[in-house]
């Protein structure tokens, strides 16, 4: 089946709305209290998000073990209960997010009994949400022919096709739904947007306004009620019920985008600016929100404004980048920290912390992670922490960066024995390790330690001969660099 979820999903969210806490669609299969398929939070999350599905949407519910199979008399008892015990198992799994476990065992039970239809369902469930598309169609057909009475099959096969493209069918399955349902408010809800997003705006009302009449309290209904309204050109009461909204919910990201469009359709720049800040708020790597406040800004008139969210949008799309690469490899250590280095350099400081850490946690069996930090440290000039991070990575694994690295927080502190050391260790020769040796010359001079002060000024101008006489032949020095192995 050739999927199309991006095309579909540039429309439906087309411009408010968010995404409801949910779970994978084999969980809640297995859980019918658990929300909407994880295909639908990813989906809702993308950053042209328009009409919200309603957060902890629960299919309706899951037949249970004790309910009569089809057909089972021609499999024998032994069997039967095996397939049973397979099932339980299988729903643990599941449960786990061990899925590619899970359709392993539902194989099993299935080929004891092939004749109950919820282990076709399950099965599929757990192959959509393993991107498994073409076997996903099939076990959820195939539950649906097996038991057509049940109003979940419906309901969950519908979910399928509307985050794969299949508008009309998923339309199709969600009436069919509510036909054996008809207190499916979540069926009505995402019905509801199908219609919105094909430009059904009136079908689209009546939807979200029969959730209401089920679930007087669903805010996700409520939102979708205003952003349907607003698109009607009721701006009015389309506010009117988005303040509820927010009311209820002072968080409830997608409500304040929502309001803020009908604000700027109504010319009340002002009001939409302070929406899309509070979204921003609340989501700030969102670059749909600061599209929008750009927008209201130029309708405003305040051209510096608009200008710094453009830049802001810029920096955003850099970061967007490097996470893409990082959802594809998120255990690359260069990847996170060049993700750090860039939150640095935009005073992200503690979001880049956070990728430190996970650097370091990361290598632990190396040590990099510390040593990276140490560096770090060491730019900001918190030598001890410096110090301190080095000390760790050297602990796990000795090596001449880090042994460098300390060094120069060492010397840096004045602590010019302990500098030299680690420079030795790390087998360091250039003008900063001349610069220590020069230092510490002077030290000796000072002290009265007349023989230690030649040898270290003799290694400083071996190094860097611009510090000391032209004629001095540092190939005949008496004192030359020391170069220890590592300890």
């Amino acid at each position: 089946m050739k999927r199309q979820i991006a095309g579909m999903l540039v429309g439906f969210f087309l411009v408010s709305g968010c995404g409801a806490e949910s779970q994978p669609a084999a969980q809640q299969a297995v859980k019918s209290d658990e929300a909407q398929s994880v295909e639908q939070k990813q989906a809702a999350q993308q950053d042209t998000a328009a009409v919200k599905p309603e957060a902890g949407a629960k299919p309706v519910e899951t037949p249970s073990a004790s309910e009569p199979a089809v057909q089972q008399a021609s499999v024998d008892q032994a069997a039967q209960k095996k397939a049973e015990e397979l099932f339980l198992q299988a729903r643990a799994l599941i449960k786990q997010g061990k899925l590619p476990d899970a359709t392993r065992v539902l194989n099993s039970a299935i080929t004891l009994n092939p004749q109950v239809a919820k282990y076709y369902f399950h099965r599929g469930s757990a192959w959509a949400d393993l991107k498994q598309d073409a076997n996903a169609i099939v076990d959820l057909t195939k539950a649906i022919d097996m038991q057509p009475g049940v109003a979940q099959y419906y309901y969950t096969r519908a979910l399928f096709f509307m985050t794969r493209g299949g508008g009309q069918l998923a339309l199709n399955d969600f009436t069919k739904a509510i036909e054996l349902k008809p207190d499916s408010h979540h069926a009505y809800n995402n019905r509801g947007l199908l219609f919105a997003t094909s430009g059904k705006l009136k079908e689209a009302r009546a939807d979200f306004e029969q959730v209401l009449k089920i679930k007087p309290d669903s805010l996700d209904a409520m939102n979708n009620l205003g952003f349907t309204l607003m698109n009607l050109g009721e701006g009015d009461e389309a506010i009117k019920i988005l303040n509820k909204v927010i009311q209820e919910n002072p968080k409830y990201l997608n409500a304040y985008d929502n309001r803020g469009l009908a604000w700027q359709k109504q010319e009340k720049y002002d009001k939409a600016i302070a929406d899309f800040t509070k979204a921003i708020e609340l989501s700030p790597q969102n670059q749909k929100f600061y599209r929008q406040r750009m927008t209201a800004y130029e309708s405003a008139g305040d051209k510096k404004k608009a200008d710094a969210d453009k830049q802001k949008l810029v920096w955003l799309q850099q970061l967007a980048a490097i996470n893409e690469q990082l959802v594809k490899d998120p255990e690359n250590t260069e990847l996170l920290l060049e993700r750090a280095q860039f939150f640095l350099a935009s005073e992200e400081r503690e979001s880049a912390m956070q990728d430190y850490a996970k650097i370091v946690e990361l290598t632990q069996d190396t040590g990099r992670g510390y040593l990276i930090r140490g560096a770090l440290y060491l730019e900001e000039k918190e030598l001890d922490r410096c110090i301190q991070e080095c000390s760790r990575s050297i602990k796990i694994q000795p090596n001449p960066e880090a042994y460098s690295v300390r060094g120069d927080a060492f010397m840096q502190r004045g602590d010019l024995d302990h500098a030299l050391r680690d420079f030795e260790r790390a087998r360091r020769i250039d003008e900063v390790v001349a610069q220590a040796y020069l230092k510490r010359s002077e030290n000796y001079k000072k002290q009265g330690k007349h023989k230690l002060a030649a040898e270290d000024f003799e290694r400083a101008v071996a190094i860097d001969p611009s510090l000391g006489p032209e004629k001095l032949n540092k190939e005949k020095t008496a004192a030359k660099p020391v170069i220890r192995p590592i300890d």
